[in-house]
């Protein structure tokens, strides 16, 4: 009976009731012994953010680092954790002839990150939330985070944001998103507005559908920064700022919610 208590009671009570107040959740900015008195005593946490360099259309080359940066600095005291310093650099591919992208060779990718994971475990780590900003690099962190958590023995947690909030994209701006289109771009403007810059671009024939399986055809380069999933949907057109902080507060929301629920089960099935 007291163990069937505490059970519900765990299930009704938040987890972001246990999260602590800290003068910051930067890794980079504790001190070693602040460190060694947080972790794993106190925190068992980290979000790694991962992005690249990149050409976004309206947006800067670093979107991809801009928004799991903002997303996990606004989430982080809700779960309880600590953010790892940023991974800006990634597996970039067809957009990698345009200026300021850079490209890393998959397999340096890999061995790079996975460095990076085992090193977290190494400080006493349990959960591990990769959050993604970049397509390509998918297959590489979900194998990745599968490989640390079997080897060992610690919960990972693999999100990217842009698919795990596609329906959100689709109820919120009536359409499609896509590469640097209305989804991309409101998280940009949201994060820091001077990023974005519509001034540059006039007219919508700077946007490409991306070819899909059987199409008869790849480019690379891309013919455009702005690849549209859907053809003819995705260029922003509520471009104030309002709609674009909204649409950021439903992302994070999802996001927050969906680490939030996978910590509460990994603790409840005694993965902690």
């Amino acid at each position: 009976m007291i163990r069937k208590l505490a059970f519900l009671l765990a299930l009704a009570i938040p987890f972001s009731t246990h999260a602590q107040q800290l003068s910051t959740r930067a890794m980079d900015d504790l001190n070693w012994k602040e460190f060694q008195r947080l972790v794993p005593a106190q925190i068992k946490t980290v979000i790694v953010t991962v992005g690249t360099l990149e050409a976004h259309g309206f947006v800067n080359n670093g979107a991809d680092n801009t928004v799991p940066v903002a997303i996990a600095n606004a989430i982080a005291s809700d779960v309880d954790a600590l953010i790892a310093p940023h991974i800006p650099y990634g597996v970039t591919d067809i957009l990698a002839p345009y200026p300021g992208s850079l490209h890393i060779p998959e397999d340096a990718f890999r061995i790079y990150v996975r460095a990076v994971l085992v090193g977290l475990v190494n400080n006493g780590f349990r959960n591990i939330v990769i959050l993604n900003g970049h397509g390509p690099q998918v297959p590489v962190l979900q194998q990745l985070a599968n490989e640390i958590s079997l080897q060992y023995k610690v919960n990972t947690l693999l999100i990217n944001w842009w698919i795990l909030a596609n329906d959100i994209t689709r109820q919120f701006f009536g359409e499609d998103g896509g590469h640097a289109t209305n989804d991309e771009t409101a998280m940009v403007q949201a994060a820091n507005p001077k990023l974005v810059h519509w001034e540059l671009f006039t007219g919508v024939d700077m946007a490409t559908s991306l070819p899909k399986p059987g199409d008869g055809w790849s480019a690379t380069p891309f013919p455009s920064s702005i690849l549209l999933y859907t053809e003819g949907q995705g260029l922003p057109k509520d471009r104030s700022q309002a709609k674009a902080e909204e649409y950021f507060r439903k992302v994070v929301a999802r996001v927050r919610a969906l680490i939030l629920d996978t910590l509460r089960k990994w603790q409840l099935a005694g993965f902690k």
